[in-house]
């Protein structure tokens, strides 16, 4: 008998260690992860394009990428090889109204996010304060485009983790649990 399917959708503003605690779990419950990068990399294979060439096109409008990147992303959801994934970060936010056995929203303070962004890109903290704010402002226009619903909006999400509050592994272990309870399972 196979694994169980599961879907985890973890959203998050940018800096609150979507990627980090994504992989964490996915380690942990074996489960594949989906995010910008990955799927940029399959769209670019599907086209035959390299990604220069896709940069290009998406550029010049001849490939919509959000629009892409979301097909593509759901059909990786009703892939019924595909019976254990996450996909996180902004991609998330692509399919957030799409059922998931848990849809989760990390936050923090944005210092803490700044931070992190900081750190992980090598840039001084007010560049990476900066990028905090265009990324709020760029998920906030996807979600309200492609939803119309307010991307910080609680009662879209099974579960909101303030990674300020929460180290990496703690808000990964929350994760586990909440994915136990909801699919029912003592392991998963």
């Amino acid at each position: 008998m196979g694994a169980q399917r599961m879907n985890l959708f973890m959203c998050g503003q940018l800096g609150t260690g979507c990627t980090e605690i994504a992989q964490i779990v996915s380690s942990r419950l074996d489960m594949t992860v989906f995010n910008t990068e990955k799927l940029l990399h399959h769209l670019a294979a599907d086209l035959e394009l390299s990604f220069t060439q896709l940069a290009t096109k998406a550029t010049s409008g001849e490939v919509e990428l959000d629009e892409s990147l979301s097909s593509l992303v759901s059909s990786f959801i009703r892939d019924k090889h595909v019976e254990r994934l996450i996909v996180e970060g902004r991609t998330a936010f692509m399919v957030l109204l799409e059922p998931a056995t848990l849809k989760v929203l990390l936050v923090a303070p944005e210092y803490v996010r700044a931070y992190h962004i900081a750190q992980r890109r090598d840039i001084d903290y007010e560049k990476a304060r900066e990028a905090t704010r265009i990324s709020d402002e760029d998920r906030a226009q996807l979600v309200r485009r492609l939803w119309k619903v307010d991307w910080l909006d609680p009662s879209l999400y099974d579960l909101v983790i303030n990674t300020g509050a929460w180290s990496y592994d703690q808000a990964a272990g929350i994760i586990e649990t909440a994915l136990r309870n909801r699919s029912g399972a003592k392991e998963v």
